[in-house]
C-alpha cells in the first residue's frame, strides 16, 4: 500500500530546504569574510564589472541583430517588388490572377539566391487577411489575421521567424527557422494595400552573422573588464596592504597604550598608598611630638614653674628680685600654656574604630575642653563611614579649622557641617559673625601655615580644600572622593 504525504510533511520539507539554503549562504557569507579586503574587493568587482559588461554586450548584441533584420527585411521587401511584383497580372474586371502560369513563375523563384539567403516559401494576402496564393497550397482562401499581417497591410515591413507563433508551420520551416518578411506588394494610388506580400529566406548566414557579431561583441566587452578589473585589484591590494599595516601598527599602538594604562594605574595605585601611608606616618610622628611635648618640655616647664613659685613665697626676697621673677614665672606660664595647646592639639584621642561623624564630634568635644566655646554640628542622614585613615584627617582638618578661627576671629559663632552627594563626602567648618582681622605679620604667617596643613592633608586623600573669606566670617570647604 503507497503512503502519500501530508501537507505537514511537505511543509516540513520545505522548511529543510529554506533552512539547508540559509545555512549555505551563512557558510558563504563567512568564508567571504574571512577573506583579505583585496580578494573580497575582487569577489564584488567581478560581479558587478562582468555583470554590467555582459549587460552592454547583450545590448550590443541586440542592436547588432536588430540591424541586421533591418537590413535583411529592406532587402527581402525589394526582392519582392522586383521578383514578384512584375509576375502580378490583372484580369478586365480588375482582381488579380493567382493561375497556373504565374503559380509556375514564383515556383522558379523559389530555391533561388545566394547560399543561405534562398527563398524557400512565397505567400500573397489579399487586404482583408485573405490568403490569395501560396507556393505550397496551404490555407489558400482562408483569412487569418495577426500582428505582422496588419502591419503589411498598413504598409510597413516586419520581419519575424518561423519559430514564433503566429499560424501553423510545417516542421521543416519550424526546424530551419526561416526568416519571414512581411512587406506591401501592390499599393494602389491612394497608398491603400491591395495585397501583401510574405517570403520566408533562409536565414543561415544571417544567423552566423548574428552569433558572430554576438561573439565578438562579448570576447571585447571581456577584453576591456579583464584589465580593467586586475589594475583595479592590484590598486586596492597595495591599499589594502597599507590598511593592514596600519591596523597592525593601530594595534601595536593600542597594546601599548594598554600596558602604559595599566602601568599607570599600578603606578598611580601605588602613589595613592604612598600618599596614604605618608599621611598615617605623618599623624603618627605629631603624636609622638604631642606625647614627647606633654611627657618632656611641659614638666621641666612645670617643675620651673613650681620652683619660681616657691622662690617668690618666700619673705626675705629683695623687691627688685621679686619682680624680675614675677616677670619670668608670667614668661613660663604663657609658655606652658602655648606648649599645652600644641600638645593637646597634636595628640590624637582614640580614633581606631569610630565613624566620620564620631570623629568629628570628637574634635569638637576637644574643641570644647581647649577652648570652652561650644560649636553646632549639621550631619546628613545615612554617614556612616569608618575609614580609620579618614576619620584622623577629618579630625584634623576640623580641630585646625576651629582653631584658626578662635585665634583670628574670636568671638564669631562656629558651625561645621557634613555631607554626601554624588560619591563625595563634603565637610566645612565656618565662622559668622566679623571679618578676622590679623594684626601682626607672625599672626599671617601663622594663618597661612594653617591653611597649607590643611591643604596637603586633604590633598593627601585625592581631595580638594577651598577657602572662602567673607565679610563676615570665612568658610573652609574640604571636597574628599568616597570610592563605594
Amino acid at each position: 500500500m503507497r503512503e502519500t504525504s501530508g501537507p505537514a510533511e511537505t511543509s516540513a520539507t520545505l522548511s529543510l530546504k529554506q533552512g539547508r539554503s540559509w545555512k549555505w549562504l551563512d557558510n558563504a557569507t563567512a568564508a567571504i569574510s574571512n577573506l583579505s579586503i583585496a580578494n573580497q574587493f575582487l569577489i564584488a568587482a567581478s560581479v558587478v564589472v562582468f555583470g554590467l559588461m555582459a549587460a552592454v554586450g547583450f545590448y550590443t548584441a541586440a542592436q547588432i541583430e536588430h540591424s541586421a533584420l533591418s537590413a535583411a527585411g529592406s532587402a527581402g521587401a525589394a526582392r519582392m517588388q522586383i521578383s514578384i511584383a512584375p509576375l502580378l497580372r490583372r484580369s478586365r474586371d480588375g482582381t488579380f490572377q493567382f493561375d497556373a502560369q504565374f503559380s509556375r513563375d514564383i515556383n522558379l523563384l523559389v530555391g533561388q539566391g545566394p547560399e543561405g539567403q534562398r527563398i524557400t516559401n512565397v505567400k500573397i494576402w489579399l487586404a482583408d487577411g485573405t490568403t490569395a496564393f501560396a507556393v505550397r497550397g496551404e490555407h489558400v482562401g482562408e483569412t487569418l489575421l495577426f500582428r505582422e499581417l496588419e502591419a503589411a497591410l498598413a504598409g510597413e515591413t516586419v520581419v519575424s521567424r518561423t519559430g514564433e507563433d503566429k499560424h501553423q508551420y510545417s516542421q521543416e520551416e519550424m526546424d530551419g527557422a526561416h526568416l519571414e518578411i512581411y512587406a506591401p506588394l501592390v499599393t494602389d494610388v491612394g497608398g491603400k494595400v491591395l495585397l501583401a506580400g510574405e517570403i520566408y529566406l533562409e536565414s543561415n548566414m544571417l544567423e552566423a552573422q548574428i552569433s558572430r557579431s554576438r561573439a565578438i561583441s562579448m570576447i571585447v566587452v571581456f577584453l576591456v573588464s579583464v584589465p580593467m578589473l586586475s589594475l583595479l585589484y592590484l590598486i586596492v591590494r597595495r591599499s589594502g596592504r597599507v590598511i593592514d599595516e596600519q591596523r597592525q601598527t593601530l594595534r601595536e599602538s593600542l597594546r601599548n597604550a594598554i600596558d602604559l594604562s595599566i602601568e599607570n594605574n599600578r603606578l598611580r595605585v601605588m602613589a595613592d598608598n604612598a600618599r596614604v601611608e605618608a599621611g598615617k606616618l605623618n599623624e603618627r610622628i605629631l603624636d609622638q611630638i604631642g606625647a614627647d611635648l606633654h611627657d618632656g618640655s611641659l614638666q621641666v616647664l612645670t617643675l620651673v614653674k613650681l620652683r619660681l613659685s616657691d622662690l617668690l613665697s618666700s619673705d626675705d626676697l629683695p623687691d627688685c628680685k621679686r619682680s624680675s621673677l614675677g616677670k619670668l614665672l608670667d614668661l613660663v606660664s604663657m609658655t606652658l600654656e602655648e606648649l599645652r595647646n600644641v600638645s593637646a592639639g597634636l595628640i590624637l584621642p582614640e580614633l581606631e574604630h569610630v565613624s566620620v561623624r564620631e570623629a568629628i564630634e570628637l574634635a569638637l568635644k576637644r574643641y570644647l575642653e581647649i577652648t570652652g566655646c561650644e560649636v553646632k554640628l549639621e550631619v546628613d542622614d545615612g554617614i556612616e563611614l569608618r575609614v580609620h585613615d579618614l576619620s584622623i584627617c577629618l579630625y584634623r582638618f576640623v580641630l585646625e579649622g576651629l582653631m584658626n578661627s578662635y585665634r583670628h576671629a574670636q568671638g564669631n559663632r562656629q558651625m561645621v557641617r557634613c555631607g554626601f552627594n554624588r560619591g563625595r563626602l563634603y565637610v566645612s567648618v565656618a565662622d559668622f559673625g566679623a571679618r578676622p582681622v590679623l594684626s601682626s605679620a607672625k599672626e599671617v604667617q601663622r594663618a597661612r601655615l594653617g591653611k597649607v596643613s590643611q591643604k596637603r592633608r586633604i590633598r593627601s586623600f585625592g581631595g580638594r580644600m577651598r577657602y572662602f573669606p567673607r565679610s563676615t566670617g570665612s568658610i573652609a570647604v574640604a571636597m574628599l572622593p568616597i570610592s563605594t
